[in-house]
């Protein structure tokens, strides 16, 4: 590099960053509870994987700081293929161990408000991002959530995997 520090290529797991990624709508629940919501919003498909883009909002008493950090996600497609989040790997790291797939929290931003009039006015909203790496086989499949903090059991959402590889080819290198 020109400042002297060591050229660094981005790894190829990664998302690329010179590519304009084709976009699959969603707008699928995965929790739709009266003071909070998970919904997957949509994906935004690259040649070698896509981002999960997750909307999560809370209100009143469930709006506490880090409400959705312990949400673990699953990915599941065909006979056994199947990825998890691990809150326990840093981001933009990829997991160790030869995963077929590989999904992993990328990144979350949180809004969030605390009413003046108690606890029933305050508010936190956020979004998750989650990238799969590489694309799914062409099957069908699941996004799955499950949290301690959120009641018992995993709720789900459907995926295409053949939609997804589909837009895959689709994306579009920034320069020819």
């Amino acid at each position: 590099m020109a400042n002297g520090e060591p050229d660094v290529a981005r790894p190829s797991w990664m998302p690329p960053d010179d590519v304009l990624a084709a976009i699959v709508p969603m707008g699928q629940f995965l929790i739709r509870a009266e003071r909070m919501i998970v919904a997957l919003s949509h994906l935004s498909v690259y040649p070698n994987g896509c981002m999960f883009d997750v909307q999560a909002s809370a209100r009143g008493s469930d709006a506490v700081p880090g409400v959705f950090d312990r949400i673990v996600f699953t990915t599941r497609f065909g006979a056994g293929i199947a990825a998890a989040t691990d809150v326990r790997e840093p981001l933009r790291r990829r997991p160790p161990g030869g995963d077929a797939l590989t999904l992993m929290k990328y990144g979350q931003q949180e809004e969030g408000s605390h009413g003046v009039h108690g606890a029933e006015d305050n508010a936190v909203a956020c979004t998750l991002r989650l990238w799969l790496y590489p694309l799914p086989p062409p099957e069908p499949g699941t996004l799955s959530i499950a949290s301690p903090d959120h009641g018992p059991g995993q709720t789900s959402c459907p995926l295409d995997g053949r939609t997804i590889v589909t837009a895959g080819a689709e994306a579009q290198p920034y320069w020819r």
